[in-house]
């Protein structure tokens, strides 16, 4: 992927198509009961909303991707789907292994992409890979910002580095990835994930209106992936209803 080399203009077209039919709802998204599904993120996020949506670890499967860069996130989730479709073919799946994921994730930061304009690549190439994108711009910490802050469309999260100093301003503590740290943060968080949904689509609606090359910044898809949980969650337990 080759951000140095100009494009024709219809070439320029169809990317920009095609990265805007990726930042819209997708019935795709939807989910139901039973469903299984495969996220390669960091995992803290992740494996608590799926405790708390008493998703099983049968089902929801949850782990970190070989490298941060989008590519090898998107990698790593399409070789698990292969590993286990090779086990099932030998016959070799266990008792606690689904026979297929049913939802293939992966959650990803678009700022060096886009800073190296190739997001529109990394689209096509996780759509080639059969791969969703969770996707934030700058990066997965805008999506905790919407549960700190609620609705904003800021223009000055120019970068990650920016939008994690944005989330510990808004925590007044520290925050990172790690595990360590995340674990206690996170928690008192996610009781607010269902309106950092709806800030979410929000925030996608202005980009749409004022007509935003995707993927707008700041901007989050995170809201697709937390819906499908929702989705397949028992009815009980689920936290948005739509």
């Amino acid at each position: 992927m080759n951000g140095g080399t100009p494009k024709a203009w219809w070439h320029e077209r169809k990317e920009l198509s095609l990265a805007r039919k990726a930042a819209m709802p997708s019935r795709e998204t939807c989910a139901k009961p039973g469903d299984a599904f495969l996220i390669v993120t960091e995992p803290v996020y992740f494996e608590l909303l799926r405790s708390s949506l008493q998703l099983s670890t049968v089902t929801v499967k949850i782990q970190p991707g070989s490298a941060s860069y989008p590519t090898h996130v998107i990698d790593s989730a399409a070789k698990e789907v292969e590993r286990l479709a090779k086990r099932r073919k030998r016959k070799e799946t266990a008792i606690n292994e689904v026979e297929k994921y049913d939802h293939v994730w992966a959650v990803l930061d678009t700022d060096v992409p886009v800073h190296k304009g190739v997001w529109p690549d990394i689209v096509q190439y996780a759509v080639s890979k059969g791969v969703k994108l969770a996707h934030s711009t700058p990066c997965f910490e805008f999506w905790l910002l919407l549960h700190i802050k609620g609705y904003t469309t800021r223009a000055d999260l120019l970068n990650g580095k920016l939008a994690k100093d944005a989330v510990e301003k808004a925590l007044g503590e520290e925050y990172s990835t790690n595990a360590e740290t995340a674990q206690k943060v996170i928690p008192t968080l996610l009781a607010k994930w269902p309106e950092a949904f709806q800030h979410a689509r929000r925030v996608r609606d202005h980009h749409l209106t004022a007509n935003t090359k995707p993927p707008g910044n700041p901007s989050t898809e995170v809201d697709h992936l937390v819906c499908a949980l929702n989705d397949a969650a028992t009815e009980h337990y689920r936290k948005i209803k739509h």
